[in-house]
């Protein structure tokens, strides 16, 4: 992997955590983080517009991810119905880079060499720790632990076939402008035929989502770029820390306590990071 595409990786997680952490500040993080998907959606349009669709193959992936992507979301809404979301979601995400490495050895035959393989699993390892640190004692549902692998399956799934169509396209910007605008769609049906509608999620979030629409755009053209040019189950992993640097800025920004096995956590994440560089 390239400095290049390590640093794209890092940046991409590091937005991704600034954009959430704020979207959880709000007094409906739900709500404000589906006005910020179609918030970046609308705002990418133009450039669908100017740039065009991606070539007929590259769409064929585009509909996939974005059939994975609503698999992804669905499940991820019925997982946090069973769990509470500083469990939940860790899972999720933990299970997502050894996924898309698998899959992108068994389906493409793309391989990593045995050092980026350590580093992915101890990215994995530390994420799914995180989670273990939000359990306080509480008993596991097994349904909810079943969703989020389910959640964290489909999220793979979908980085895996996200990284073939912005391959198959050779322009990020064009092929992440399109998915923005499939997402924004995806969202604005889910929010009108389960969820509150679509004016509900913008009360009160419309000049939040347009300044955080901006984090979220350069978050994911940066992570496709990384696809593009780099091998998809490392360039993945990095992008989970996003989750870590969520700890931080919970610690340092939101003065939130953060307990030992949190820190622990992100010591190992921090480990594969080093890993995944030097492999």
């Amino acid at each position: 992997m390239t400095p290049i595409v390590f640093a794209a990786a890092l940046l991409s997680a590091f937005l991704h955590a600034a954009w959430n952490a704020a979207a959880r500040s709000r007094p409906e993080p739900g709500l404000a983080l589906a006005a910020v998907v179609i918030t970046a959606g609308v705002a990418l349009l133009p450039g669908v517009l100017w740039l065009g669709l991606p070539p007929p193959r590259a769409l064929l992936w585009l509909g996939l991810g974005t059939a994975f992507n609503l698999v992804t979301m669905r499940a991820m809404m019925a997982t946090f119905r069973r769990l509470p979301f500083a469990l939940g979601y860790p899972l999720v995400r933990g299970v997502a880079p050894l996924g898309v490495t698998l899959i992108g050895w068994a389906a493409f035959g793309e391989r990593v060499t045995a050092v980026t393989f350590l580093g992915i699993v101890s990215i994995s390892l530390g994420v799914l720790l995180l989670a273990l640190s939000a359990r306080r004692g509480e008993r596991l549902d097994k349904v909810g632990i079943g969703l989020a692998m389910l959640a964290g399956l489909a999220n793979a799934l979908f980085v895996v076939t996200d990284a073939q169509g912005v391959r198959i396209a050779g322009d990020p910007i064009q092929y992440g402008c399109a998915v923005s605008v499939a997402n924004a769609i995806t969202m604005a049906l889910l929010l009108t035929v389960e969820g509150p509608g679509v004016r509900r999620a913008f009360k009160g979030n419309l000049g939040f989502s347009m300044l955080l629409c901006l984090m979220s755009n350069g978050s994911y053209l940066l992570v496709l770029y990384g696809f593009t040019h780099g091998p998809v189950g490392a360039v993945a992993a990095l992008r989970e820390l996003s989750i870590f640097f969520g700890v931080l800025i919970a610690a340092v920004g939101l003065r939130e306590p953060v307990g030992w096995l949190r820190w622990t956590a992100a010591m190992v994440a921090l480990a594969g990071v080093a890993v995944i560089r030097l492999g």
